[in-house]
């Protein structure tokens, strides 16, 4: 076999090449999307589990509120130090900040009692310069410690002032001492700051709070017997237990828009799959001559199949290979994209400054590029393999895809593939199971490949009719042309419909996050100006303002009233990382909200129970969730102890991916003991100038603290940026399916339309002009793309529906209207028509100047 491969296989492929290319690329093209997003889903996890990990230090364990996003009362620390196996708890908070002069610049603000070196090293904090002087200094109200790579992007030394924007306004700072851009600060992408931990407390408006205490025990102290002591000693509603275990938490959140990229990216595999068939299939037509002629000199049909077979092996795997090495570049290229990505969805800032790869996940990569090559090789190597050699030498017969396929079977097979794909979307949404709506969206995507033959066998007797009345004796033979080769025609169909489906399905997902989020933003927040910081913590949602800029802003003239939003993320129901949100009274007004904003529960009746802090709304996905409905009572953990309300309405809302509660904001206060502000809707007095009480605010505020002003309109737009943020890693897939589109629809047209040269050859034989048969060679290719292009917006407006309204779902948690990508779909229809056309007019021009008696010698 070996033998027969580099004498007669490697001659063919190398004459070849471009049909060996497009084998070759098929394949790599989808490992290289999976590899990347496996990369880059690795590195964001492991820098994930290593900042807890550096965070941590060297405690066994550590004390939070859930994920330690929310803080809880400082006096806990108290019951921690009390137990005797305990060496020292270390009480730490963190926020987020802003150099003050870029907003950009954001910086994780790290406080805690490191006051002596040995501390600080405990958590690979090291002082690069002035050590011992500015450990003595750090106490000090305004003294704060840089990275060294920070204070040099902004010309500040040691002494030197700097001022940040924190949520308690401008503050200026003395930077007593560098930090060397290692461990934590490495992990943190060198965005760190440490400053005295009550410092901190003030300047995030956590006083009396904090964040997580880490518990370091006396070196023959047993975990196992601490852990439960240690828990019984603080409140029910933090958890005690090892760093590890707060890792393990968050990789679970970030598994559904793991998962959301693995479906994504097997769309584009099985894309590249189907390209690879119709390669191999085409490829094996124009080779048929020499395994014809393989078998007249002793091989049989097994040795033909083995030798095609090998080919696939070797060319699978060079194409795998070729996948992994440019899916590593691309991960690198797209790790801060994907990571900025996870961060709009999840409200978290993630930075990955090294990639990992999971050597066990590549294998597994490695073994579905080459098994996806074979098996899209097998069925043209086991036709090749089966053709009398006589009959091919003869020219009656081929191995292409000519072959006469029973469309009643094949309808048979669609609808058995249907009815799969519906039952395990049904599963899916039983047991909640991201792996059988993958499976159950694919499979109907590939059902595509079936149903095309039928579809264009049906649709024959229509386009004998119709091509011809338009297009007269041209459309008459492109007409007959597609109904001799229905099956090459549907297969080609299939081909375009496959990717341009795979690009609908994108786009749309990207449109409905777009107009769903937008439209929820500007109906939620509707007021005549909405204030909050220029910073944020992550994603979209800004970060907090104190109280006392709204009543600053109440007091200017020209404001009519103030209500303030706050919201946060990180509070634990049921194992899940949910989003909390206190509201103040105006929001709860019915009137503000538009008709079908109550999916349950009556606004009038609500609207009284939230004011009374009696009652909660939940969003839809918190209720299909938890299966939590009007009437349900929600018991909620609170740093002062267990909340308990009475659900009265399930509603809009997008601040969490798995659900969020809302509730009044006097709650809010007293019993999370947060009076800061998310955002800030002013509304003006009638006939008040809005950008007179803009200019008010911004002269009264703009120097204490960094906000933002806006109108509904430019809120609108800033969240349309942040959505098309969360989404921009599709770019790249969608930039793939242009390159597999482009490639494999010119390679199947026109080796499709070159088998034909001696039919195209007798028509000018017997008095048909060259411009005749180039303009029947475009129209029947331009009718394959419009068939194509049919079938893949029909089938692209299912399984952009199942993706957004099942799958998206599931894998991410958002319930989004279905916005149909209109736009993009005329798009990729017409990048379609396109390549047809020209696919059509190449093979077309290459016809027509072969010479005719050479057109019919050929066949």
């Amino acid at each position: 076999m070996w033998r027969l491969l580099r004498q007669i296989s490697y001659p063919q492929l190398r004459a070849s090449w471009g049909r060996t290319a497009l084998v070759v690329g098929g394949i790599a093209t989808g490992v290289t999307l999976i590899v990347a997003i496996s990369v880059v889903n690795t590195s964001v996890l492991a820098n994930v589990q290593n900042t807890i990990d550096l965070i941590a230090g060297p405690a066994a364990l550590e004390v939070t509120l859930g994920v330690g996003e929310i803080g809880f009362q400082e006096t806990v620390i108290d019951a921690v130090r009390a137990d005797p196996d305990v060496l020292v708890a270390v009480p730490l908070v963190r926020g987020t900040i802003s150099v003050a002069d870029d907003s950009n610049e954001v910086l994780q603000l790290f406080g805690a009692d490191l006051t002596a070196e040995e501390d600080l090293q405990r958590y690979q904090v090291t002082v690069a310069s002035n050590r011992r002087e500015a450990l003595r200094v750090l106490e000090d109200p305004d003294s704060i410690l840089l990275t060294s790579d920070l204070a040099g992007r902004h010309g500040v030394n040691v002494g030197e002032r700097i001022s940040l924007s924190t949520p308690a306004g401008i503050r200026s700072f003395t930077v007593q001492g560098l930090l060397r851009t290692e461990g934590l600060a490495a992990a943190l992408g060198g965005q760190l700051a440490v400053v005295d931990m009550a410092y901190a407390q003030a300047l995030l408006g956590k006083e009396g709070r904090l964040d997580q205490i880490d518990v370091i025990l006396r070196h023959d102290a047993d975990v196992a017997s601490v852990q439960p002591r240690l828990q019984g000693a603080v409140p029910r509603s933090l958890s005690v237990a090892p760093p590890a275990q707060r890792g393990a938490r968050y990789q679970s959140i970030l598994a559904s828009f793991q998962a959301m990229l693995t479906g994504l990216s097997s769309l584009c595999l099985i894309a590249g799959v189907f390209i690879v068939y119709n390669t191999t299939s085409t490829g094996a037509s124009h080779r048929a001559l020499v395994m014809a002629w393989l078998r007249l000199i002793g091989a049989d049909s097994s040795q033909v199949f083995r030798l095609l077979m090998l080919e696939a092996l070797v060319l699978g795997t060079v194409g795998t290979a070729l996948g992994l090495g440019v899916g590593v570049v691309l991960a690198r290229l797209l790790c801060g994209v994907v990571s900025d990505s996870m961060g709009e969805i999840f409200q978290l800032r993630f930075t990955a400054p090294e990639l990992a790869i999971d050597l066990r996940h590549q294998a597994v990569i490695v073994a579905v590029g080459i098994g996806a090559a074979l098996f899209a090789s097998y069925f043209a190597a086991r036709r090749a393999a089966r053709l009398e050699p006589l009959a091919v030498v003869r020219a009656e017969a081929s191995t292409g895809n000519a072959v006469r396929m029973s469309s009643l079977r094949l309808i048979g097979w669609w609808v058995v593939l249907l009815a799969i794909s519906c039952t395990a979307l049904v599963v899916e949404a039983r047991l909640r199971s991201v792996m059988w709506g993958n499976f159950g969206a694919t499979l109907w995507n590939a059902s595509i490949i079936v149903i095309a033959i039928p579809v264009v066998t049906w649709l024959g007797g229509v386009l004998t009719r119709v091509l011809p009345k338009f297009f007269g004796a041209e459309g008459q033979v492109a007409a007959a042309s597609l109904l001799r080769s229905v099956t090459r025609a549907g297969v080609t169909a299939a081909a375009i419909a496959l990717v341009l489906t795979v690009g609908i399905t994108v786009s749309s997902i990207v449109a409905s996050g777009r107009h769903s989020i937008t439209s929820y933003v500007t109906d939620f927040l509707a007021a005549d100006l909405i204030v909050s910081a220029v910073a944020t913590e992550g994603g979209w949602l800004e970060s907090p303002l104190p109280e006392q800029v709204a009543v600053d802003i109440r007091a200017i003239p020209g404001v009519k009233s103030v209500e303030t939003y706050r919201a946060m993320l990180g509070q634990m129901f049921r194992g899940e990382r949910i989003g909390i949100a206190g509201l103040s009274d105006g929001f709860f007004d019915p009137s503000r909200y538009p008709a079908g904003w109550y999916h349950e529960g009556d606004p009038v009746q609500a609207a009284d129970a939230l004011r009374a802090g009696t009652g909660a709304t939940i969003s839809t996905s918190l209720s299909d969730r938890f299966d939590l409905h009007t009437g349900d009572r929600i018991e909620l953990d609170s740093p002062t102890g267990p909340v308990r309300f009475q659900i009265v309405g399930v509603v809009t809302d997008y601040v969490s991916e798995r659900g969020t509660v809302l509730f009044g904001r006097r709650v809010f206060a007293d019993r999370w003991q947060e009076s800061t502000a998310s955002r800030i809707s002013v509304f003006a007095d009638p006939g008040t100038s809005v950008d007179a009480v803009r200019s008010e605010i911004a002269r009264r505020l703009g120097r204490t603290y960094r906000l933002k002003v806006l109108t509904t309109r430019q809120v609108y737009e800033y969240q349309l940026a942040h959505a098309s943020r969360a989404f921009v890693f599709t770019d790249t897939i969608q930039l793939l399916i242009v390159i597999v589109t482009v490639a494999g629809i010119f390679d199947l047209l026109l080796s499709a339309i070159l088998e034909r040269r001696r039919e195209l050859a007798v028509w000018r034989l017997v008095g048909a002009d060259e411009r005749s048969v180039r303009r029947s060679v475009i129209i029947e290719s331009g009718t394959i793309g419009a068939l194509g292009s049919v079938l893949g917006a029909a089938v692209g407006f299912v399984t952009a529906w199942i993706w957004v309204r099942i799958n998206f779902r599931h894998l991410i948690g958002f319930y989004l209207d279905y916005h149909f990508a209109v736009g993009a779909t005329g798009w990729y229809i017409a990048l379609v028509m396109m390549m047809t056309t020209l696919a059509g007019y190449a093979a077309a021009l290459r016809a027509t100047r072969e010479d005719v008696l050479e057109g019919i010698r050929n066949e």
